[in-house]
This record gives structure tokens, sequence and C-alpha cells, in this order.
């Protein structure tokens, strides 16, 4: 492609983040896994080990709680509804009692930590029929996890990615996908020492409605390594004007 053409459509995705083109927004997902052990086959999210996909298998609500007392604001839970159309719910964090909101979730793609300008002060977890689907690590305010589902109605076009790995240490990345109603394979594959691994797809990749994605770390050598992720995506109202 020509710098030209490199222009043309940096300057389309900046007019999408402006919110100028109805119908298409943008989607940054960022994942951190800070305990891969050796063996093992992790998500790269905050609690360790494979993302808990079967709690989904029914609609649940949410439920809050922090490791520390002094959490007394709110967490803001985004995901989808029982038909997978974008929901949101704002639940009270009340310190280290449970909190549980009133929404039925049918996914969790991520949450914010809202208390004026702190921080949270302690982990608050997430739960859904007791299992937990999300953590807000301390200080951090939202959750880093590696894994999306695309709303009803809609296509993700993923356009970058990054993974990476302490130093000292490597790891092979495998990007996951589940069109909805099949299982779960592998669309993209990596190997990464002590750095940074970088995809960048010069023909966006199209991921349908209520297509599942998880982010894994696989192979690594040493137990407690770190790694992170990031992927970034144009969302698109199938009906959208092109």
């Amino acid at each position: 492609m020509s710098d030209w053409g490199h222009y043309i459509l940096r300057d389309s995705y900046f007019s999408i983040s402006q919110g100028q083109f109805d119908g298409y927004s943008t989607v940054n997902v960022t994942g951190y896994n800070p305990d891969v052990d050796s063996g093992a086959d992790e998500t790269v999210w905050g609690a360790g080990g494979l993302y808990p996909w079967s709690v989904w298998d029914s609609a649940r609500v949410v439920t809050v709680v922090s490791a520390s007392g002094s959490d007394q604001g709110s967490v803001v839970v985004s995901g989808l509804d029982a038909n997978f159309d974008p929901i949101t719910e704002e639940i009270d964090c009340t310190g280290t009692t449970p909190s549980t909101g009133s929404v039925q979730f049918k996914r969790v793609n991520s949450a914010v930590y809202k208390n004026g300008a702190a921080n949270n002060a302690g982990d608050i977890t997430l739960t859904a029929n007791g299992t937990t689907i999300g953590l807000i690590q301390t200080g951090i305010g939202q959750t880093l996890t590696g894994i999306y589902t695309v709303p009803a109605g809609h296509t993700a076009y993923i356009l970058t990615g990054n993974f990476s790995v302490q130093k000292g240490e490597d790891s092979q990345v495998r990007f996951f996908v589940r069109p909805f109603g099949q299982s779960f394979r592998i669309v993209h594959i990596g190997e990464v020492y002590q750095g940074s691994y970088e995809y960048d797809f010069h023909a966006p990749v199209a991921m349908p409605e209520k297509t599942d994605l998880d982010v894994q770390a696989a192979l690594v050598e040493t137990n407690n390594t770190r790694t992170t992720t990031n992927f970034s995506m144009i969302l698109v109202r199938n009906n959208a004007v092109q």
C-alpha cells in the first residue's frame, strides 16, 4: 500500500474515533496476566488460568467485592445481554462486603472502578454464579482482560494487536475465536522471547456478531511469567451506511 493509502486509512480511523460515521466505533482491548505458569495455557487476564466461558451458558447477575474496605465507589460493568445487545450496569462497591447487581449479563467485556479521583485501594473481584469473571487489580482502575465478544448486529474488524512477555522469558501467543454456535479455534499464533510480538493486518480481519475472542499464553518455561496483550478493532453496525 502507498504512503497515501496509509494516510487515508489513518484519517478514516481518526474520523471514526471522533464519531463522525454513524454505526462505526473503535474498540481497544487490553489484557495482563502477571502469573502464567510453566506447562499451563492461560488467558491473558488478571485472574489467571483460562477464562471461564462456560459460566455464560446462562445469563447471570454480577457481584463485586474489594479486598479493601476503602473502596466505596462503584463498578461500571459493560457487556452483552441475553440477546447479545450491549448493556452496562453501575454496581455499588461497598468495600469487603459483596454487592450484587440486578442486570442479567450474557457476556462481560470490561469493568471500570469509579470513585472520584481515587483509584481502587484493593483488588476488586467480579463474580457470576460464584465464578470469577473479572479482576480490577489494585490501583489499576479497570479490568485487564484479553477477551471480547462481538455484539449482535455488528461485525468487528481487527486491525492490529500485540503480545509481550517479560525480560528473560518466552511464550507462545494463541489468538482463539469462537463463532456463535461453534467451538474455539486458533486463528493466529506466534512466538516471542523477552519482547513484544506485533501483528498488523493490512486487510482487517472480520469477526461476525456474537463471536468470542480469547488471547492466550502457552509454553512458558518459568512459573510467574508476566504477559500482556492489546488489540484494536473497528466495530461496525451491520446496517450502517457504507
